[in-house]
């Protein structure tokens, strides 16, 4: 039984050591684009008593404008209070009614936030369809939307000041950032493009799968610039996402201060360099975080905070595509894996002993083909080291046994 036990657990250490490979070399910014999904906001309607043929049809226009064809299209979820059925936190959904002095009210909470009940909406207002459009869609989230697809690392959302003659010259040294990061900064090596699947030598280890891209949306490293006024109506619900991410940022000391959000991925945003802090280390800091290799895959383990946006992103990445038909080497037992080396060193063998005789080379004569991939030497020396020690712990339990 301990023999059987450690044959077990040195073979379970061997075969998740296999399957294990080196950080992902995807960038950041691309990785969260291709496969992270944005968190839904929640919006959450308030009345009281029976709806209204009106407010109902206002209820159906917002459940038909989150969905698009192919499905959802807005990382948002809403909620329905009646506060003459409400009892779990009456009080609180009565005062936020109260305020905005209308029958069909509409409060708009970061995800996960809304029945928290210490927490407070971004936005309130009004449930309008008027209201409803600015909630869920604006001229530059839709830029920005357009702009991500065609490729930019991350775009970067310029807070204007308020002081023409600060801002401009501001712009100026964030356009030169933006040149200097296009210098500078290079694509991790071992990302695997879509092109790359046209090329018949292409050899993929177990370790590549997490450096292929899934689209072919541009690869690139590229920073765009937008400029945003504190005073554009348009913008009144994105400006108010973004005010937010920090308590103090709408404290009267910023209300001067220019800010720089970068935007990328699906929509997800940095928190922003504020006055001074916009200067080239700081700007090229975050740069380097989004364009290096994304080493931590999980979402929420990374810096940003996602914005609400309207996009079809899947259809968008998807309708990108390349769908790659070369597969990856299946991860088998132990012997499997010896087997597969010992046929690759024969072949190597083989080949080196025909160069060898060969006195010209023959364009009608071809390497034998084989679909076995070559694997990593370090696996090869994790098989070979974790094979004496099965060996030997196999004879020192037998022995024991034996006496």
């Amino acid at each position: 039984m301990k023999t059987n036990t450690l044959q077990k657990s040195c073979f379970l250490t061997l075969f998740l050591a296999a399957q294990s490979s080196e950080a992902c070399q995807v960038p950041v910014f691309r990785y969260a684009l291709e496969r992270w999904r944005p968190d839904p906001y929640q919006l959450v309607i308030v009345h009281e008593g029976n709806m209204t043929g009106e407010q109902k049809s206002k209820l159906v226009h917002l459940e038909e404008s989150l969905v698009g064809p192919n499905g959802p299209v807005v990382n948002l979820r809403f909620d329905r209070i009646d506060l003459a059925k409400e009892k779990d936190q009456l009080e609180r959904w009565e005062n936020l009614h109260k305020e905005q002095n209308a029958p069909m009210t509409a409060h708009l909470f970061y995800p996960f936030q809304a029945l928290e009940e210490e927490a407070f909406p971004i936005w309130s207002g009004a449930f309008t369809k008027k209201n409803l459009g600015a909630i869920l869609d604006s001229p530059l989230r839709r830029e920005l939307v357009k702009r991500i697809m065609a490729g930019n690392s991350a775009i970067w959302l310029f807070l204007e000041s308020g002081n023409k003659e600060r801002d401009d010259k501001l712009f100026k040294k964030l356009e030169n950032y933006a040149r200097i990061a296009q210098k500078e900064i290079g694509i991790p090596k071992g990302v695997i493009q879509q092109s790359a699947f046209k090329d018949p030598d292409l050899v993929l280890g177990p370790e590549d799968e997490e450096n292929v891209l899934e689209s072919s949306v541009p690869l690139k490293i590229a920073f765009s610039i937008h400029r945003l006024s504190r005073e554009d109506p348009k913008e009144a619900v994105l400006l108010t996402m973004l005010m937010n991410l920090e308590e103090d940022l709408l404290d009267e000391e910023f209300a001067d201060q220019p800010m720089l959000f970068s935007v990328f991925g699906k929509g997800r945003v940095l928190l922003p360099l504020v006055g001074k802090g916009i200067n080239e280390e700081n700007t090229l800091g975050d740069c380097s975080y989004l364009c290096g290799p994304c080493s931590c895959q999980v979402k929420n383990q990374n810096p940003g905070t996602d914005l609400l946006v309207k996009a079809d992103w899947w259809t968008s990445l998807e309708g990108s595509s390349v769908i790659v038909e070369k597969e990856l080497p299946p991860l088998s037992g132990v012997d499997e894996l010896i087997a597969a080396n010992e046929r690759n060193e024969n072949l190597a063998d083989k080949k080196d002993v025909s160069e060898a005789n060969a006195s010209a080379p023959d364009p009608d004569v071809r390497p034998p083909a084989t679909k076995a991939e070559p694997f990593p030497k370090t696996l090869v020396v994790a098989v070979t080291f974790v094979s004496i020690i099965l060996l030997v712990g196999t004879f020192v339990l037998t022995k024991n046994r034996e006496r």
